[in-house]
């Protein structure tokens, strides 16, 4: 029937099977320390042997001290020899078994290495490719152009540079001979070379042709047209002013009225 406990456990080997983890210690004067206490404990322990930092800088230069070391000695062989020291701690018996170890080991290796060649030179260094041999000499060109370009910019501000020695006095100022481009001279008036200048100027007017005897006729003929057609002008204008334009008449300082068109 479902929902009811059962009354036995299975028959079998899995009835003989137990949970050890709420049974009582089978030697009660060795019990093992739980999980959570060794726990507790190599947390404290890695606290207490915490290394500074100061250690840690330390430990690195020895590092680098011994590696530096090593580059200067050279390649070491493949198979280093191991040196044997019996620490403070360890016992004779651990001593010994430890040498064994380290022996069997150095046996193993030297029969598994590969084989060594050491008359074989190391392969040589490869050269630069030519793009790269370019690349280099642009950039050696480009850096000697700018050297060269402040070695002149140098030169230049230490050529304006007045020196001026001790004890000496300016009694004026310096007398500038060159004009500058933008020199307030040209601008003045009577300062430009005009055509009309040139003529004034003496000996500068032009002597005029030679010309012939009908055309000197005619430019004369044609002069005392114009003059005679500006008086006909002048005497049609003259009758038709009005009396407004007329000149008024003048009063003298006795009162008396005088007219313009009288004459003393």
């Amino acid at each position: 029937v479902r929902g009811t406990p059962r009354s036995a456990p299975w028959p079998g080997p899995r009835s003989k099977e137990k949970k050890q983890v709420n049974c009582k210690p089978r030697n009660q004067d060795e019990q093992e320390i739980p999980f959570r206490l060794r726990e507790i404990m190599r947390s404290r322990q890695e606290m207490g042997s915490r290394v500074s930092n100061r250690e840690r800088r330390r430990q690195a230069q020895v590092a680098f001290k011994k590696t530096l070391e090593k580059e200067a000695k050279g390649a070491e062989p493949d198979i280093a020899v191991p040196k044997f020291k019996q620490k403070k701690w360890e016992s004779d018996g651990a001593y010994i078994q430890r040498m064994e170890q380290e022996a069997q080991h150095v046996l193993f290796l030297s029969k598994n290495q590969v084989a060594r060649q050491p008359e074989v030179q190391a392969a040589p260094k490869k050269e630069k490719s030519e793009r790269k041999k370019a690349f280099q000499k642009r950039r050696l060109e480009r850096i000697r152009r700018r050297r060269e370009e402040k070695a002149a910019e140098r030169l230049e501000q230490e050529l304006l540079r007045d020196t001026v020695k001790f004890g000496e006095v300016a009694l004026q100022p310096p007398e500038l001979t060159a004009q500058p481009r933008t020199s307030t001279s040209r601008d003045q008036p009577g300062k430009k070379s005009l055509m009309l200048r040139r003529l004034l100027s003496p000996g500068g007017v032009p002597q005029p042709l030679s010309t012939s005897l009908a055309r000197q006729r005619i430019i004369r003929e044609e002069r005392e047209r114009a003059v005679q057609a500006y008086r006909a002008l002048k005497q049609q204008r003259r009758p038709g002013l009005s009396e407004h334009s007329r000149p008024a008449p003048r009063t003298s300082l006795t009162g008396r009225r005088q007219d313009a068109s009288v004459t003393v």
